[in-house]
């Protein structure tokens, strides 16, 4: 079908079509009419040709993770990555050349053999290269910078294809868009990614009754206003997981969780947050970083189905937590949930570097995440999540800092809200980019659209 091509070529008809189709999110069905498996950076060109002489629309699937689905569009070509796994580590350089059909839940192991991490997903499996082109917001973010920040080059096919080796030196205004413009301008098939000394964090959760959810979220964020960057937290109000020690009386209600991630044993904004209110249990820890990186996996399990709003805020002010707070007492499903993040440190540094994320002045985002089941009243459940999360979004508004994160746009957000993830200057750049290497079009539209650019 396609000649030359050493991978595995996947059609509908074909053995196995449903597995190699089927993404992390179960709401998105789109059916492309060809799944390009590739074993190298050669049979990428070659599917990128296929897909040019045919017209066929081409998008890129990595980690399959990403809530709107991007990587499958219905009648078109899939460029697969997932077997271009490799890791390398160069010690001396704190250098990690990472290839982008990995998952974080591979890589950070091999980061720590060498005493090295960067900042990654904190579901582990969140692809790195999805997670690293829409910018990548993780618990090293504040210490270290977001994901885009510290990529320092990466291996792309363009449109033309063409295998660039992108960086300051060389095509430096792909290498602009690639830290945070996500998809839509080539296939990126190695990342080079700068490392950190590892430390061992301590980490753990704290879980508070609804009830006393506002008082404590209104503490920590006092508390924590002028905490370094060492220190990172977040608010994820919730069903209650099933974890050892909980009492029974909370088990499966809803509930506050303050995730907690210090890089020094003894830090003060530690022990304040665990002196917040009167928590039902409290698991900080000195922890293993990939243990902590995975301690969140099962908040999201495949199988199911999911959409998402997000927005970067100015603040988090009491209207905003009370309304969260609110929100769960007519939640969606247990999987559902309303979560607060903060920025800061080195994400908002005067030195930060310029990348396409358009948010540093932000100080908090927020992911809105609605769940349900396939089966018997699966539309009504879908209908009921999706305003569930869309009312949830609503009530922050007075908060925007802006716009969406490009990491966390839902199932069919459309421009203009889309473009607000990005600044006016910024989208205008991302559309001459566009034009300048894939001036047809070919690579499905980006979450970003170059028609919007011009009347954002």
């Amino acid at each position: 079908m396609i000649r030359g091509f050493k991978g595995r070529l996947t059609a509908p008809d074909d053995a196995g079509y449903e597995d190699q189709r089927r993404i992390w999110n179960e709401a998105v069905r789109a059916r492309p009419a060809l799944i390009a498996r590739c074993a190298d950076v050669d049979d990428v060109a070659l599917a990128i040709g296929h897909a040019a002489r045919h017209g066929l629309p081409l998008t890129v699937r990595a980690g399959g993770h990403n809530f709107a689905g991007r990587s499958l569009a219905d009648g078109g070509l899939v460029i697969d990555v997932r077997d271009l796994d490799g890791v390398s580590v160069d010690p001396e350089r704190r250098v990690a050349r990472i290839g982008t059909g990995l998952r974080w839940g591979r890589a950070d192991p091999v980061l720590q053999e060498h005493g090295l991490v960067t900042t990654g997903g904190s579901v582990s499996k969140v692809g790195v290269a999805g997670f690293t082109l829409g910018t990548g917001l993780g618990w090293l973010g504040r210490r270290h910078g977001l994901a885009g920040d510290n990529l320092l080059g990466a291996t792309v096919v363009t449109a033309d294809g063409a295998v660039r080796d992108v960086g300051p030196d060389g095509d430096p205004d792909l290498y602009w868009a690639l830290r945070g413009a996500g998809t839509g301008l080539g296939v990126v098939t190695e990342l080079r990614m700068r490392l950190f000394p590892l430390v061992r964090p301590v980490t753990g959760t704290l879980i508070h009754r609804l009830a006393d959810a506002p008082s404590v979220l209104r503490q920590m964020v006092e508390a924590t206003a002028s905490a370094p960057p060492d220190f990172n937290w977040a608010a994820v109000l919730t069903t209650a997981p099933p974890i050892p020690g909980l009492p029974s009386g909370v088990q499966g209600r809803p509930v506050l969780l303050v995730p907690v991630f210090s890089s020094s044993e003894d830090d003060a904004h530690v022990k304040a947050a665990r002196s917040i209110g009167r928590p039902v249990l409290d698991t900080i820890a000195p922890t293993d970083f990939c243990t902590f990186q995975t301690s969140t996996d099962e908040a999201a399990p495949d199988g199911m189905c999911w959409d998402v709003r997000s927005e970067w805020l100015t603040d988090l002010d009491a209207a905003a937590i009370d309304h969260a707070v609110a929100a769960m007492e007519d939640v969606a499903s247990p999987l559902s949930e309303f979560l607060f993040r903060p920025l800061g440190g080195a994400i908002s540094a005067p030195d930060a570097p310029d990348t396409p994320f358009s948010f540093r002045h932000a100080a908090f985002m927020t992911e809105i995440i609605a769940n349900w089941a396939h089966g018997e009243g699966a539309p009504e459940r879908a209908a009921a999540g999706r305003s569930w999360a869309e009312k949830g979004l609503a009530g922050l508004a007075h908060l925007s800092a802006g716009g969406p994160d490009v990491n966390h746009l839902g199932l069919d957000e459309k421009s203009p809200r889309v473009n607000a993830a990005y600044s006016r200057d910024t989208l205008a750049r991302l559309a001459k980019i566009k034009q300048t290497y894939d001036p047809q079009e070919l690579f499905q539209p980006p979450p970003w659209t170059t028609a919007g650019a011009a009347h954002s």
